[in-house]
């Protein structure tokens, strides 16, 4: 009777452990059934992306001809919403430190130095400054030298005769 016993509860068992990985190569292939059709979905949509930020992206000229003005003539801007195609150039904080210079809402400043447009003549800005919080935020530390950015932000101060431009939002490339 023991032994019937024994039998019976080996034969269950085994029977379980045949079952269990019959149903585990089954939720298997059900997944990698998904993970296929996962992956030709995200295939498909890189390919639709692919060719907008492979393109190359092109210079505004009315916001080259703004920049150029921005440029000229800061105190026209003065308390103006402002929006710049430019090039990224690395960052500065040295102005933050002028004792005459303007006052900002945050202590905790960014600067940042750009060249408008795609050429070196075009005008250079060096006095963009954005929190450090909004910069960690918007990936602004990932930037590379030359990557093409479009910046926006209000003119704070003419301050010796150059904007200082207090930048809200940039975002990689030129929109």
């Amino acid at each position: 009777m023991m032994t019937f016993f024994m039998a019976v509860i080996v034969l269950t068992l085994a029977i379980s452990l045949v079952y269990g990985c019959a149903k585990e190569n089954e939720d298997f292939a059900k997944l990698q059934e998904e993970n296929r059709v996962l992956k030709e979905k995200i295939a498909s949509l890189e390919s639709q992306i692919k060719p907008g930020t492979a393109s190359k992206p092109g210079m505004n000229e009315e916001i080259l001809a703004l920049a150029r003005k921005l440029k000229a003539s800061p105190n026209d801007f003065l308390g103006q919403q402002i929006k710049l195609h430019c090039r990224f150039g690395g960052f500065e904080n040295k102005f933050l430190n002028d004792t005459n210079g303007p006052k900002f809402l945050s202590t905790y400043y960014v600067g940042l130095i750009v060249q408008s447009g795609k050429e070196i003549n075009e005008p250079l800005f060096d006095h963009l400054f954005i929190s450090k919080k909004e910069a960690k935020e918007q990936g602004v530390y990932r930037l590379g030298l030359n990557d093409l950015i479009t910046v926006y932000g209000i003119v704070n101060s003419p301050y010796k005769n150059e904007p200082w431009i207090e930048v809200y939002v940039i975002k990689k490339g030129w929109e």
